[in-house]
This record gives structure tokens, C-alpha cells and sequence, in this order.
């Protein structure tokens, strides 16, 4: 009789692990840039667009291992950005905007929103942008890439370093923005 309870108590226990919610390694995880306000400011602007190249407009978190061929691009198999990098990008340029009149339009494309390995314990994170700025009927492009290095190993700590570079090319953004005489 108490091997009977027993046993039915260990399936009555897998049973309710099973469906408990509990986290182990193998649950996706959904990650963002952080609860952090943008450290740097931008001028009053109007962002009229973030969008993103193939294959960044998803919510995969993307990574290259440089160190076997720079040019292949991955997935993490159990972690996933909580929304696109264009919309993660835009939320913080959003969070940065000045306030004021508008006078300059700003639209993003990005073109690279990776973490890139130089060695299996060796990342840093890679955020390529082409702006285009626009006041009136002028229009300005630049180019910006941003590589913070030391993102660590996996998906969490890459996560960190894309955050740590977003708020960095914020800050050249609003640089950029400042120092047109038209935006203002």
C-alpha cells in the first residue's frame, strides 16, 4: 500500500511540474532593451519611420559566429526579442525626443541588429543604421554603426550589450540632429 501511494504521489508530482509554470533552461525567454530611460537626449524631431532590413524586421534575436564565417546569420533558438528591434528602437528614440516644435523629420532604417561572436565566449553587439533627416525640402543621410563590445556569451547578457548600443547611437543621433542649423 505505501509503495502504491508513493508511486502514485511521484506521477501525481511530474504531473503538476509539468504544468506548474516553472521555468527551466529550455523556456523561450522574451527579452527588451531595459526598463532604462535613454542616457542622452534628442533635439525635438518627428520620427516618421523605424523599419528594418531582412532578416531584422522579426523578433528573432539574430547572431553571426565571425570566428567560423562572419557572413552566416542565426537565431537563439529559446530567446526572442518582446517586439521587433525597429519597434525597440523607435520606443527608446521615443523615450529620448525632446519636447517642443518639430522641425526636422527623421526616418530609420536598420541594417544590422546582431551580436557577434569573435570567439564561443566572445561577443559584441552590432547596430548598423542609414538615417534619413528631412526639413522642408532638404534632406540630409548618414550613415551610423555602433559596436559595444564585451556583450558576453549568450542571448540575456547580448540583450545588455544591444541595449548599452542603443543608447549610445541615441546619443550620436542627437548629436547629428543638434548640429543642423534647420532643426533648430
Amino acid at each position: 500500500m505505501k509503495r502504491a501511494c508513493f508511486l502514485i504521489f511521484l506521477i501525481a508530482a511530474a504531473f503538476l511540474s509539468g504544468c506548474g509554470g516553472g521555468s527551466t533552461a529550455s523556456d523561450p525567454r522574451s527579452l527588451d532593451l531595459g526598463l532604462a530611460a535613454p542616457g542622452a537626449a534628442l533635439p525635438a524631431v518627428r520620427i516618421a519611420s523605424v523599419r528594418a532590413v531582412a532578416p531584422f524586421e522579426s523578433t528573432d534575436m539574430q547572431y553571426r559566429l565571425a570566428y567560423r564565417n562572419a557572413a552566416e546569420i542565426a537565431a537563439f533558438s529559446n530567446s526572442r526579442w518582446a517586439a521587433t528591434p525597429a519597434e525597440l528602437l523607435r520606443k527608446q528614440l521615443l523615450r529620448a525626443v525632446g519636447d517642443g516644435p518639430a522641425r526636422c523629420v527623421l526616418e530609420i532604417e536598420i541594417q544590422e541588429f546582431s551580436q557577434v561572436f569573435s570567439a564561443k565566449e566572445t561577443s559584441d553587439a552590432r547596430i548598423e543604421l542609414r538615417l534619413a533627416l528631412s526639413s522642408g525640402n532638404k534632406s540630409l543621410a548618414k550613415q551610423f554603426s555602433i559596436i559595444e563590445s564585451n556583450s558576453g556569451p549568450d542571448a540575456v547578457s547580448g540583450a545588455a550589450g544591444v541595449a548599452r548600443a542603443v543608447n549610445r547611437v541615441i546619443g550620436e543621433i542627437g548629436g547629428w540632429i543638434a548640429a543642423q542649423p534647420d532643426c533648430r
